[in-house]
């Protein structure tokens, strides 16, 4: 038995909370959403198109359709919400724009992504050259990513257990890993910020891949002096990047015996928190009616191949 690690998670957070309570909510709490987000729809005639990252694991696409499904009603219905994947599922973004039709008066780009890194930077600009190639006189706006929004540290609050006071945790928060350093900083940033509204242990930042500090290596040099380890994966679906944490988890505890709480936590994506924040997200650039400013500092970065533009 690995303690924790059995019933975590294989499961998006909204599975995951139907079937354990939460000691943070009561269960009214877990499978409600909020109410739809008003809006004064003086854009009807745009298209909003949620930008999703895509995996090459069906479970982690079918994650953000049920997520894409719970956020659609969440803004009101005259508003033409649509998905497009940036690879490894269909639709594809560019599909989506071609599926635009010609009376379309704008188009609203909101990445559903966590850190303004390649694809961000560079995929989603090109995505709006692309769209306003296909529809001369098409205004075309974007969202940035979910950077440094206060909302991630409100939903990790959400799915991490509080401190015990008798209990000495180790807390990992486990990122993607970029060869944007601002991305890998938002991080850290973000870190800080769990720390000084969460308490207890300062969380140790590492990464799956890319950049160090790697999961696996902390993994490999971890002691077993603690009571409890929390590996939270700052990750908004599931797919084969959540399957190797949890990998890692296991091999943790195969290697050295631990014999305490293991808790792995969920990607929360379809948080009723985050939904929501999507949902105002979506209204403020549709009153808006322009690109915000970026929530970040953007820097010239050389990316690797295309299957490192992250």
């Amino acid at each position: 038995m690995f303690g924790f690690i059995d019933l975590l998670l294989s499961q998006p957070y909204n599975l995951f909370m139907t079937e354990h309570h939460s000691k943070m909510s009561s269960p009214s709490e877990e499978q409600s959403l909020p109410d739809p987000v008003s809006s004064d729809l003086s854009k009807r005639d745009w298209v909003v198109l949620i930008v999703a990252h895509g995996s090459p694991e069906e479970k982690g696409n079918i994650h953000f359709r049920q997520t894409f499904s719970m956020l659609s009603k969440m803004v009101p219905s005259e508003i033409d919400l649509r998905q497009g994947f940036i690879e490894h599922a269909s639709p594809s973004v560019l599909d989506s724009i071609r599926d635009s039709s010609p009376r379309t008066a704008g188009i609203a780009m909101v990445p559903y992504l966590l850190f303004d890194a390649g694809h961000s930077k560079s995929d989603v600009p090109s995505y709006i050259s692309e769209a306003k190639k296909l529809f001369p006189g098409l205004t075309v706006i974007r969202e940035w990513a979910l950077g440094t929004d206060q909302v991630l540290v409100d939903v990790l609050l959400e799915i991490i257990p509080p401190p015990e006071k008798d209990k000495k945790d180790h807390l990992v928060l486990v990122g993607r890993g970029s060869l944007d350093a601002n991305a890998n900083a938002s991080l850290y940033y973000q870190a800080r910020r769990l720390w000084e509204r969460r308490g207890g242990a300062d969380p140790q930042v590492t990464f799956i891949g890319v950049t160090e500090p790697r999961l696996s290596s902390v993994m490999s040099e971890m002691k077993t002096d603690f009571d409890r380890l929390i590996i939270v994966p700052v990750f908004l679906f599931e797919g084969v990047l959540m399957d190797r944490i949890r990998h890692q988890a296991s091999l943790f505890q195969e290697k050295t015996g631990y014999q305490g709480e293991v808790l792995v936590t969920p990607a929360f994506g379809d948080h009723p928190i985050l939904l929501s924040h999507m949902a105002k997200r979506i209204k403020r650039l549709l009153h808006l009616g322009r690109t915000p400013m970026p929530r970040w500092p953007i820097v010239t970065a050389v990316y690797g191949s295309a299957g490192d533009n992250h």
